[in-house]
């Protein structure tokens, strides 16, 4: 029996609390990804409200600030629709036209799984996002860090 094994970032616990403001609303193991927008208040250097440091959760729709990289048996079309079922049920995709909404799920197809593919399993990863420019300008940079290595605070 074949199966499709697909790279895909899950809720984790681990290294939670080794970074001054991390937090974590979603249940380990439930599927993430960078779906929510950044608002103008994030910085790069990680301060600000936390949306730009956040994960939102697929079923809980909340956030946490550490995911792993695991290997799941679901194809890229099954990752897909759990995106779009998400920014469906959070209200996102009634806010969007329907073409800048199969982009976004594109781009985050590129962000969250592209990118991933070849970091390996058990990788756990935080989130820097943060907006250059104001407006129609803007410029969202949102980049992905390495926290496997980080000692535990306290």
């Amino acid at each position: 029996m074949l199966t499709d094994m697909l790279n895909v970032l899950v809720s984790t616990l681990e290294t939670q609390g080794s970074v001054p403001g991390d937090f974590s609303y979603v249940p380990a193991g439930e599927l993430v990804g960078r779906y929510s927008l950044v608002c103008d208040s994030e910085r790069p250097d990680g301060t600000g409200c936390g949306c730009g440091r956040a994960f939102g959760g697929f079923t809980t729709h909340r956030s946490t600030t550490t995911a792993m990289v695991v290997e799941r048996d679901m194809t890229e079309a099954d990752w897909r629709k759990a995106l779009y079922d998400t920014l469906v049920a959070t209200g996102w995709a009634g806010l969007m036209r329907d073409d800048a909404l199969a982009g976004l799920v594109d781009d985050l197809v590129e962000h969250d799984l592209h990118h991933i593919a070849d970091i390996p399993v058990g990788t756990v990863l935080g989130r820097r996002a943060y907006n250059e420019g104001r407006g129609d300008d803007a410029n969202t940079v949102d980049t992905l860090l390495e926290r496997t290595r980080l000692p535990r605070l306290g």
